[in-house]
């Protein structure tokens, strides 16, 4: 009789300790974060150039003074570059793009410089670009003799937004952005401390 009872519960026993370890292994394993959950796209941007304003070579500063020579060379040096969500505040949506140190000459108008490519971000909106620079250098010709100016953007940034309204990266998508640089040449020639280049976007 005492086998009758033993075999039962030794059969509720083993149910009971798989119960147990299946519920502990639920618990215990790993849980994916939001931004894996979330997916991620790829973003690549490129820097291009309208040139000099034709217009502004050689036009007076506003003060009966005139320019005294052509701009030939607008050189910037880019230290890094960070992308902003559309859903963040404050400094909590930036996220900085890996990117090697680049030097670029924005005064030639055909010249385009891919400077991310193919950098991982998570899927949603952007809406601005902050690009960090430590060196520019402008170049003016007067006569046979080349002058070369070291200038200061504010800040040592450059805030670019995303216009209209930002990008949409989709998972598993990929957005291409294009920055387009102008620059004022009597401008240049006449502020020897500052510049501000002007930045458009271009999303495709």
């Amino acid at each position: 009789m005492s086998k009758k009872i033993v075999v039962p519960v030794v059969l509720v026993l083993v149910a009971t300790l798989g119960a147990f370890f299946a519920i502990n292994s639920q618990l215990t394993s790993p849980q994916s974060s939001p931004a894996q959950s979330q997916g991620l796209g790829k973003v690549n941007i490129q820097f291009a150039s309208t040139g000099l304003d034709p217009a502004s070579q050689g036009q007076g500063n506003g003060q009966g003074h005139t320019t005294t020579g052509a701009v030939t060379n607008v050189v910037i040096r880019l230290t890094k570059v960070e992308i902003h969500a559309a859903n963040s505040t404050g400094n909590d949506g930036w996220t900085t793009l890996n990117v090697p140190e680049t030097i670029i000459d924005f005064t030639q108008s055909t010249s385009v410089s891919t400077i991310i490519n193919g950098a991982s971000l998570p899927a949603g909106k952007y809406n601005q670009i902050r690009l960090f620079t430590d060196h520019v250098t402008v170049s003016i010709r007067s006569g046979e003799n080349l002058i070369q100016r070291t200038l200061n953007i504010p800040s040592g940034k450059i805030e670019v937004p995303i216009t209209p309204g930002g990008f949409d990266l989709a998972q598993s998508g990929t957005v291409n952005v294009t920055l387009t640089f102008t620059f004022n040449a009597n401008e240049l020639a006449h502020n020897p401390k500052n510049m501000t280049p002007v930045v458009k976007t271009q999303v495709a």
